[in-house]
């Protein structure tokens, strides 16, 4: 893990060990809070320059698909650690690699697609950022939602 993801680390064990805590509405919170710490190791500590090359040229798969990959181990990391099935577990790997991969490279595509999306100076490139980090949210929203 970079220097970065680990500074992270005792706050995620943390959340991670309060899982047999109290309510039902607490394991949500937890469960919700640790997913969503690991979408941010994922986007902002654990990209790698090969990865961000891919996602602004629009044209190179596999270091988007990795990328991916890396958000659906962490996300499935916490779903066990958590008690989630075997089954569970797959079902939310395969959705967090595909909703993250189709998220990443439609975004790449429009970035190539449209000049103003990929000036960080300008509103359209903030506009598509935001709503990029919105559609992973709602997506480790709903599978946080399924298994708790």
């Amino acid at each position: 893990m970079t220097r970065n993801g680990v500074r992270f680390l005792p706050l995620f064990l943390l959340l991670t060990s309060c899982q047999h805590l109290g309510s039902e509405q607490h394991q949500w919170s937890l469960v919700l809070s640790a997913l969503l710490l690991c979408h941010y190791l994922g986007d902002f500590c654990l990209t790698t320059k090969s990865m961000i090359r891919a996602k602004s040229s629009g044209k190179e798969y596999l270091p988007i698909l990795l990328h991916a990959g890396v958000h659906a181990v962490l996300m499935t990391m916490v779903l066990a650690l958590f008690s989630v099935s075997l089954q569970g577990c797959v079902a939310a790997f395969l959705i967090e690699l595909g909703s993250h991969f189709v998220i990443d490279t439609i975004k790449s595509k429009l970035s190539v697609m449209y000049e103003a999306l990929r000036d960080t100076r300008r509103k359209p490139n903030w506009m598509v950022y935001g709503f990029d980090q919105l559609l992973h949210i709602l997506v480790t929203v709903v599978l946080a939602r399924l298994y708790f």
